[in-house]
């Protein structure tokens, strides 16, 4: 799946931060598979595999599990659309790193930073997190993340946010942020931050 980046035209030295292959890709809606666990196993033999888990089933987490261990296969989890428990989290990370998507409230800040440090890769959505500054600072400290700005935030609470090492993609369309304004948190450190339509 191709994913199209859109940088202002005034950003020159803006750089692009380097985004999971599952970023994009399991951002859309209902991304499942007809596909058997075998028959992904087998396509990754001979080509990288994003398998995203946006709905709950047909695959579970022992399936989920078995993908994780096969070195060719990149998944993407969504939090609101699956059913998954910490614990349950926690098990899938034992079998391979991960993308989850915290699109949803459903989990503490304890409970991401435990995850991060299995080395499960944090997709932070503003809109539907439900994380306060301090929490999203505290989850920074333990572990860097992805912070996906899929809602109004300041450009002071950005500046922040990239200062303390978080990976911000701005979604243009969503962010309420001026020009200025993301020329303000790009020029913090400009390795750290994307900007998207």
């Amino acid at each position: 799946m191709r994913f199209l980046i859109f940088i202002l035209s005034s950003l020159p030295i803006l750089t692009l931060a380097a985004l999971p292959p599952q970023f994009s890709e399991c951002l859309r809606e209902n991304s499942g598979t007809v596909m058997t666990v075998d028959d992904l196993k087998e396509i990754s033999k001979v080509s990288r595999v994003t398998y995203c888990q946006n709905q709950v089933g047909p695959l579970g987490k022992a399936d989920i599990m078995d993908l994780l261990s096969s070195s060719n296969i990149q998944v993407g989890i969504s939090l609101s659309k699956t059913t998954y428990s910490v614990t349950d989290l926690l098990d899938l990370a034992s079998s391979g790193s991960y993308v989850l998507y915290v699109d949803s409230s459903r989990l503490t800040r304890d409970n991401l930073i435990a995850l991060a440090n299995a080395n499960v890769q944090l997709v932070v959505m503003t809109a539907t997190a439900n994380l306060s500054k301090a929490d999203l600072l505290a989850i920074a400290a333990a572990k860097p993340f992805i912070l996906n700005v899929n809602s109004p935030l300041s450009q002071v609470d950005l500046v922040d946010y990239v200062t303390a090492k978080i990976q911000v993609v701005i979604r243009s369309a969503q962010s309420g942020l001026s020009r200025a304004d993301v020329l303000a948190v790009a020029g913090v450190n400009s390795e750290l931050v994307t900007v998207m339509p």
